[in-house]
């Protein structure tokens, strides 16, 4: 096996890891396919791709390592912790006040998002990422130990390790986007409130956890 593929199935490997484990990511496609439909979870990792672009970007320009600074750490921890708080309580008075409903009507599942939504839900996809110390976190230590192997190996390197990364968040989540938006007999208004009210409860421990984490040392 060349690096280069070395390169590509390892990141596909680290990343698919890392994607299967609950977090914030999830709960936005989740929520975001059963109210919206199967195309939302493509455009929450089409943004979550960009952004991940700009950092790999960012990162063979030389600029994330101004990130390492514990400083930075610490604030980005306590918007993002409280950034997820704020997700979690928002999702539980929802719940609580009934103004979360399931619609899993076929002809609205699959239908055009217009640009208006397309735009919200990519920006969605960006900001649910830009919120999360832990990915920080990850590009600082994984993604660049990654990045310095890749970087070796010029563009052919660099761009084996991104489409390898990004392939394993498309893979997961878009068979998360499937599975809701077509299990629509196992799938029903109490199933999916239950299963948001766990996403809720995680991420709120989630958010205090990134605080306490990352800002008591």
């Amino acid at each position: 096996m060349s690096n280069i593929a070395e390169i590509f199935f390892g990141a596909l490997i680290v990343a698919f890891t890392g994607a299967l484990m609950p977090g914030p990511m999830l709960t936005l496609v989740i929520t975001s396919v059963a109210q919206k439909g199967f195309l939302s979870s493509f455009f929450i990792v089409i943004g979550h791709a960009v952004l991940e672009l700009i950092i790999v970007v960012s990162f063979f320009l030389g600029i994330l390592k101004f990130l390492s600074n514990p400083l930075i750490i610490k604030i980005i921890s306590i918007i993002g912790g409280a950034f997820l708080i704020y997700m979690a309580i928002n999702i539980i008075i929802s719940i609580i006040r009934k103004k979360i409903k399931l619609n899993l009507e076929s002809n609205k599942s699959y239908s055009f998002l217009g640009k208006k939504n397309t735009f919200i839900i990519v920006g969605k996809g960006i900001l649910i990422s830009l919120a999360n110390p832990y990915w920080y976190i990850w590009w600082l230590t994984i993604g660049a130990t990654f990045m310095i192997k890749s970087v070796s190996y010029s563009i052919s390197g660099i761009s084996s390790f991104y489409i390898g990364h990004i392939l394993a968040d498309f893979i997961w989540y878009l068979f998360i986007g499937l599975l809701i938006s077509t299990g629509k007999r196992f799938f029903n208004q109490k199933v999916y409130i239950g299963i948001l009210l766990a996403c809720s409860i995680f991420l709120l421990y989630l958010g205090i956890k990134f605080i306490l984490d990352f800002t008591i040392l």
